[in-house]
């Protein structure tokens, strides 16, 4: 199953995350950071990424049917709201930074994977659009994620 990922627009401008050259090192850094550093220095790694991603797809197209909740399912777990061109949702604890939106199709229907990673977590959630509905663009206002549909 291909994910599509999809551009989640800040109100503030976010810290870009930089090379090797920029990674502080020592007792001032933790082991994402150093992790998430020396796998983007390691283009030679694309071939073993791409079997792994296709690995991961597999399994999760097979996991994904049995955790894709509703539109209103979801909506109402996080205390939001929706209506025909919007979702809007308070994301109060979220870092803006790590948040992610992918979406991919399933027939008729729109499959969107909300992540939001924390240090001992974290969050990924599964919903199914109406038929037809497509997230055209997402963008935060404040501590509210806004989802426009087309």
């Amino acid at each position: 199953m291909e994910w599509t990922r999809v551009d989640v627009q800040s109100d503030a401008e976010i810290e870009s995350i930089g090379g090797l050259a920029d990674l502080k090192v020592g007792l001032d850094t933790d082991a994402e950071s150093m992790h998430r550093g020396f796998l983007n220095e390691l283009p030679h790694l694309s071939e073993v990424m791409g079997v792994h991603d296709s690995l991961v797809s597999e399994i999760e197209s097979r996991v994904l049917s049995e955790s894709v909740s509703t539109l209103g399912e979801f909506v109402s777990e996080f205390g939001g709201e929706w209506s025909e061109s919007e979702i809007r949702l308070p994301l109060l604890a979220t870092n803006k930074s790590e948040f992610t939106i992918d979406t991919t199709n399933d027939d008729d229907y729109q499959i969107v994977r909300v992540i939001s990673p924390e240090r001992f977590g974290g969050l990924i959630r599964s919903f199914r659009l109406p038929r037809e509905r497509r997230v055209s663009e997402a963008f935060w206002e404040g501590e509210f994620i806004t989802i426009k549909l087309d």
